[in-house]
């Protein structure tokens, strides 16, 4: 099938194998597309609901086109979600992998700058002193050093400069909003992955199961939220091994709080929160990063146990270790950067 046939079928409400929709984004990726071609697709995937298949096949091409980032922990984590639900919260994915990474897990955290939110992860971790833009080779020391790493987008999917124009064209969400939290350019089969549309949770758990992953949690935060709230019961869907456990607040030993009392701000002010979160602040914030990086935990294997990753994840904010993590991180990012590692 050629790319015309493709466009075709999916203009007229059908729908793409996993092989078909690959072939059609490896066309975008290596840029043989012309705009009108691409957008054109897009939009007709947009409008129609992209599937799993199309999903997993699209992830494939963009894995296919991706710098690689090599390692020897196939137990690593990543805590990327899809971001968009537009509350505006602090920044729990970044603050939970470094906790998790505390508390024992290797950590592969892929991520960006800020699209819809106030304050991306790599916005957060820029103001904190991290060195974003590190080579492969450089990323690779920081990891084996320190257990965690911080994959800047950008610097790892190179392909995705040719695909930049149409999205800014068309104005809409396209299945390329998807990608990144599946295409971790570690090749991570460890994931607790937020979903900001409650709809979309049994579709990005089937696409994760299409690519193999081995242990990840597809979660949809009570309240709105595209990672675990406190705010009720939270959406949780089991992939692969995984343990099949209650991730909610109360059945935690975490008070109940509404999502407004996650909110953060712009980069200034995250930081802020998360300085105090690591010099012994508690509340809502804390007891958020503390449910979302036990579900890392969990996801990463470390235990197997809810109750215990709960433990491990105040533990690491109590006894200083998550504070030690980042100053020591964000150290070894600068010695990385200068080639002093």
């Amino acid at each position: 099938m050629n790319f015309r046939e493709a466009l075709e079928r999916v203009q007229s409400g059908g729908s793409l194998s996993p092989a078909e929709a690959r072939a059609c984004f490896d066309q975008a990726f290596r840029e043989d597309l012309d705009t009108e071609s691409l957008a054109a697709l897009l939009q007709a995937l947009a409008e129609r609901g992209e599937t799993v298949e199309e999903i997993a096949g699209a992830a494939e091409a963009l894995r296919g086109a991706m710098r690689p980032f090599e390692h020897d922990a196939p137990d690593a984590v990543d805590t990327c979600g899809t971001g968009g639900d537009k509350l505006g919260s602090f920044n729990l994915s970044t603050a939970s992998a470094l906790v998790a990474a505390a508390a024992g897990a290797k950590v592969i955290k892929h991520g960006n700058r800020s699209v819809s939110s106030k304050c991306g992860s790599a916005d957060l971790l820029e103001a904190a002193g991290v060195r974003l833009e590190l080579t492969p080779e450089q990323a690779q020391k920081v990891f084996a050093r320190e257990g965690i790493v911080f994959l800047f987008a950008p610097a790892f999917h190179p392909a995705m400069r040719f695909v930049a124009p149409v999205r800014a064209q068309l104005g809409i969400r396209t299945i390329f909003n998807f990608l990144g939290p599946i295409c971790n350019p570690g090749g991570v089969r460890r994931h607790l992955l937020g979903v900001s549309d409650a709809a979309r949770v049994d579709d990005f758990a089937g696409v994760l199961r299409e690519l193999d992953f081995e242990r990840a949690y597809v979660v949809h935060g009570a309240g709105g939220a595209d990672e675990l709230t406190l705010a009720g019961p939270n959406q949780v869907e089991v992939v692969g091994s995984a343990p099949a456990v209650t991730l909610d607040a109360e059945a935690l030993g975490l008070a109940p709080a509404g999502v407004e009392a996650l909110e953060g701000g712009d980069a200034t002010r995250n930081l802020t929160i998360l300085r105090e979160l690591l010099d012994g602040a508690t509340g809502p914030i804390h007891d958020a990063v503390v449910l979302n990086a036990a579900a890392a935990l969990l996801a990463a294997g470390v235990t197997e146990d809810a109750q215990d990753a709960v433990e491990r994840s105040r533990k690491a904010l109590a006894d200083g270790a998550a504070r030690q993590k980042m100053g020591t991180w964000t150290a070894t990012t600068h010695l990385a950067a200068e080639n002093q590692l």
